[in-house]
């Protein structure tokens, strides 16, 4: 996990917890905006590194509910929360795990 998020943080010029935290968020995302039986395909098929980072707890909430979230609503999680509200660093942030996460699994 720990090269993943060095390449990531390196790659976009941000700090390795904030590359950490944001690709955290939006694996979340990505995993609750999924039906429950593809979410848990996904598990799956994501790469150990990133799927440790949820509790046995969490992802079971995961692959039995979906959820109806914004890619605009994370985006804003990732600035507040990661970039002190920078929206072009989360919506950055954003787009480059959506890609990490899509090359694990495809």
């Amino acid at each position: 996990m720990e090269d993943i998020i060095e390449d990531f943080a390196e790659k976009l010029g941000i700090e390795p917890n904030a590359a950490k935290q944001g690709i955290s968020i939006t694996c979340r995302y990505f995993l609750q905006v999924s039906e429950p039986s593809k979410a848990l395909g996904l598990f799956s098929m994501l790469p150990s590194s990133l799927t440790s980072m949820f509790s046995p707890d969490e992802r079971n909430e995961i692959t039995k509910t979906q959820e109806n979230i914004s890619p605009e609503e994370v985006i804003e999680k990732i600035s507040n929360e990661c970039f002190d509200g920078d929206k072009q660093k989360g919506k950055k942030v954003y787009e480059e795990a959506i890609n990490l996460i899509k090359s694990k699994i495809w």
